[in-house]
């Protein structure tokens, strides 16, 4: 799984994983390439590709997947 790790500062320890802004859910994609062109659209040049995800933001992931295929088939 990839994600996209943003740099807010100066610091490499300032940074966030890319998120929703209605569940807070981190973004997610099982194909690099895919990650990289929502990261090309973004036009910000602090950021790039992780397979550092936390396993809690992962499990969230998955959930909220999950639950979407759901809702699709009812």
């Amino acid at each position: 799984m990839f994600a996209i790790k943003v740099y807010t500062g100066k610091k490499d320890s300032d940074w966030f994983l890319l998120r929703d802004t209605s569940d807070f859910v981190v973004y997610c994609w099982s194909i690099r390439e895919e990650a990289e062109a929502v990261m090309k659209e973004l036009e910000f040049e602090n950021c790039e590709i992780t397979e550092d995800i936390p396993s809690t933001a992962l499990r969230r992931f998955n959930e909220r997947r999950d639950a979407l295929k759901i809702d699709e088939n009812k």
